[in-house]
């Protein structure tokens, strides 16, 4: 029997947690370089950058298709864990199946993105916790057809040129960009296919290829919350390339709504789910569709009493959320099977703490 940690229900958020140690007040982003991937492969010698995606019970490798067409089942990834050391995985052993010849990258119609659905939910947590590693909830993608905020800097994450790696370690290279454009519609690069882009003020550079594109801020975390999620991020797009002439050039970065167009194509887990308490008592059991909750039909404590499990129906509706001692946490917010915001509950402790209650 596999018994999953509370995260692993969140699914707005990471569904592992760890404590990263850094000396700078970049804590935020830092937290999302466990989630950045390094692809490379033994066989055609190219490499890139991904990322990875939680949809509740399915996660997803995500990449410009231009990057995956080089990746096959010879290749790897590679990312920060949680002490700063360099991991690195077969992308065979993420996929988690002996029967695996081949990968099956799920590509979009027409837009420079590829998206492969990995096995790690397969895994018992022992084997997982190994893997150290992070996902970025669904629900950070950005859903609409719009270009960001050109007075609002975004990030890049990638590894550029192979920077970021050495022996033992492993940190992405960011870069702060402004966004150029409105949405324009050009031709891609590598197949000339006519599509939406946005623009970014300062040419890509090799290696940031399929890196994503991100809004990171670090919200202001009451003192009262022992283990907040501190990490907020929007994911805005993926890059594509560069547009450019001998005089200069612009970052092309490919729309997230294309990212979530080519996840909906991608194999997601669809029916009765449950989820158990490391005492092996039932924790919660739920009706996913396409991938997302779309019925809560029980709660419970881990001495098996019944307990408040939310009004979500038919995708709509609110789940409440319990921790390993059965004390509510927090109330998520569905419409349509999307998350919509989430609000935490204090439990007593946290009500003195906060000086809410004397």
């Amino acid at each position: 029997m596999k018994f999953y940690k509370i995260l692993i229900l969140f699914s707005a958020h990471f569904f592992i947690s760890h404590t990263v140690i850094c000396q700078n007040k970049d804590k935020a982003v830092r937290k999302l370089f466990s989630s950045i991937v390094y692809l490379s492969d033994s066989i055609s010698q190219r490499a890139g950058t991904g990322f990875l995606i939680s949809k509740d019970l399915d996660d997803y490798l995500v990449t410009a298709e231009h990057v995956a067409k080089s990746i096959s089942i010879h290749g790897s990834v590679q990312y920060r864990g949680e002490n700063g050391t360099r991991k690195k995985i077969p992308i065979a052993h993420l996929l988690n199946s002996n029967k695996t010849n081949n990968i099956s990258w799920i590509v979009h119609p027409t837009a420079d993105v590829a998206v492969l659905h990995l096995g790690l939910r397969k895994m018992d947590s022992i084997e997982l916790s190994k893997l150290d590693i992070r996902t970025i909830s669904y629900s950070s993608l950005n859903d609409s057809l719009a270009a960001p905020d050109r007075l609002r800097e975004v990030t890049v994450f990638g590894f550029p040129l192979n920077l970021g790696i050495s022996s033992s370690n492993i940190s992405p290279v960011t870069k702060n960009l402004r966004p150029s454009s409105d949405i324009v519609y050009i031709q891609r690069a590598d197949n000339k296919k006519l599509n939406p882009f946005f623009i970014l003020d300062d040419p890509s550079i090799s290696g940031f290829s399929g890196g994503p594109v991100m809004h990171t801020y670090n919200p202001k975390i009451p003192d009262y919350m022992d283990d907040p999620i501190e990490v907020s991020p929007t994911i805005l797009g993926l890059v594509h390339g560069t547009i450019s002439d001998k005089t200069g050039g612009f970052a092309a970065i490919v729309p997230s709504i294309n990212i979530v167009e080519t996840i909906e194509l991608a194999p997601s887990f669809n029916g009765l789910y449950k989820f158990y308490y490391p005492n092996g008592k039932l924790w919660s059991e739920r009706i996913y569709k396409n991938g997302i909750p779309w019925r809560v039909i029980s709660n419970y404590s881990p001495e098996g009493e019944s307990q408040e499990k939310g009004t979500l129906k038919n995708g709509n509706g609110t789940i409440e959320i319990y921790d390993e001692s059965g004390t509510l946490k927090w109330s998520f917010h569905y419409k349509n099977g999307r998350p919509q915001g989430n609000s935490y509950h204090m439990s007593d402790a946290e009500i003195m703490k906060s000086g809410m209650r004397n």
